[in-house]
């Protein structure tokens, strides 16, 4: 089971990591979302109603830029019963040089209470050449719970000079949860040039990899045709769909930052009906 209300570790440095901890609940009949604490470079900014419903829409603002040298980021969420709730980025998560040996460290976890919905839509993570990164996303459901959560991976600054998998290292993990047991799990893990050669080589050209799990206990028996259907006019793009019970995966390859950006969004046009009982639209980021 994911813990709650983490506090931070009398080691840390004050700026270089940073922690939010966060409950989305019901009141008077509207999902608000309230921080328990946080510590900067995290800052808390509130959050708005893009749909103009019971549905808060978060901006997650970290304002250190980047990683570098050992930074960390820690977001823990709680989804309390009944209560929808949607979280973003402000922008893409960027992974610098790390010429001391040290790994920079990115974690995310979700609790999603029975008659919750969670929606997860970050910018994509970029590890810039020379980096060391860790990154780990973990989301716990309940049997009764509604997910639409999604991960993007760059191969580096891929229109900046010839900086593509030039970086160090790179762990990445994305846990989906149902009731404490592990319901599915993607894990990268590269350590030194040779093995992020082969990364390439897996990618066959692509420059950005993207994964989405949806979860609905009510999912229904089209989901992945709809997925494919929705998906399939994207240029320089490759999708794959498959299902575990009432868990969805999507696979993503894509050459341009866009094309990735774009099927993710039709993905979850395909999916969001079935999971938030509403059609998507293009999130604000203001």
């Amino acid at each position: 089971m994911i813990q709650t209300n983490i506090y931070p570790d009398p080691d840390w440095i004050v700026g270089k990591q940073a922690l939010m901890n966060v409950r989305a609940h019901v009141v008077n009949g509207r999902t608000i979302v309230q921080p328990s604490t946080w510590r900067i470079p995290f800052q808390w900014q509130g959050y708005h109603y893009q749909d103009h419903d019971d549905q808060p829409f978060m901006l997650m603002v970290n304002s250190g830029g980047g990683f570098v040298e050992g930074d960390g980021s820690y977001f823990y969420g709680s989804v309390e019963e009944g209560a929808r709730a949607l979280f973003t980025t402000t922008a893409s998560g960027k992974f610098y040089k790390c010429l001391n040996g040290m790994t920079s460290t990115e974690v995310v976890e979700f609790n999603v209470a029975p008659d919750a919905t969670l929606e997860y839509l970050p910018d994509e993570a970029i590890p810039y050449e020379a980096s060391r990164s860790k990154r780990r996303i973990l989301v716990n459901l309940h049997e009764s719970s509604r997910m639409f959560a999604s991960d993007m991976v760059s191969a580096g600054r891929v229109h900046y000079g010839r900086e593509i998998f030039k970086f160090h290292a790179l762990e990445s993990s994305f846990e989906i949860q149902l009731e404490g047991e592990t319901l599915a799990v993607d894990r990268m893990r590269l350590d030194g040039p040779e093995e992020v050669s082969d990364l390439e080589r897996l990618w066959g050209g692509a420059r950005h990899a993207a994964l989405i799990f949806a979860y609905a206990p009510d999912l229904p028996d089209e989901a992945q045709e709809l997925v494919r259907l929705h998906c399939a006019d994207v240029d320089d793009t490759q999708v794959g769909v498959s299902r575990i019970g009432n868990l969805l995966s999507v696979r993503i390859l894509a050459t341009e930052t866009w094309q990735a950006h774009e099927t993710i969004f039709k993905a979850w046009m395909a999916l969001r009906p079935a999971i938030a009982g509403k059609a998507a639209r293009p999130i604000l980021k203001c």
